[in-house]
């Protein structure tokens, strides 16, 4: 976290980050941020926070726009460094499109279905989505 503010603070420092290490701090970066709307939506529907449509909203887009940019998260090259992404992602890449693409789908339903409100069509989509998220990790993530 600190490089990442230093580099903002210190002139040339982001500069001297690699491309590479550029996409892999890009792509952690989304996916964590993925991963904090993601569990904000499975606490409201666990009942762990309240139902508050805006705040799913919000948490719904964010998903979806991740998910459209799964693909541009993984330039060749950045599979050296420290990374979890497994080397398949390059050697199987129609898979792994195959795969992102559902995501794409599934996080678009997902938010459809939140913009709706109906908290079955929600919990629906939440677990399709889920399980999308969690095809991909155990086929390209190192865990």
């Amino acid at each position: 976290m600190w490089a990442t503010v230093a580099s903002l603070c210190i002139p040339g420092l982001a500069a001297a980050e690699s491309a590479t290490e550029k996409a892999i701090r890009t792509r952690q970066s989304s996916y964590y941020l993925m991963g904090q709307q993601m569990a904000r939506i499975s606490a409201t529907l666990k009942g762990d926070a309240a139902f508050d449509k805006a705040a799913l909203e919000t948490s719904a887009e964010a998903v979806d726009l991740i998910g459209r940019l799964v693909l541009d998260y993984y330039p060749a090259g950045s599979d050296q460094g420290s990374t979890k992404a497994k080397p398949e992602i390059w050697k199987e890449t129609p898979r792994f499109k195959q795969m992102a693409q559902a995501l794409q789908a599934e996080s678009a339903k997902l938010k459809a279905a939140v913009h709706g409100g109906d908290l079955d069509a929600i919990k629906a989509a939440f677990g399709a989505t889920s399980k999308s998220c969690k095809a991909c990790h155990d086929a390209f993530r190192v865990q």
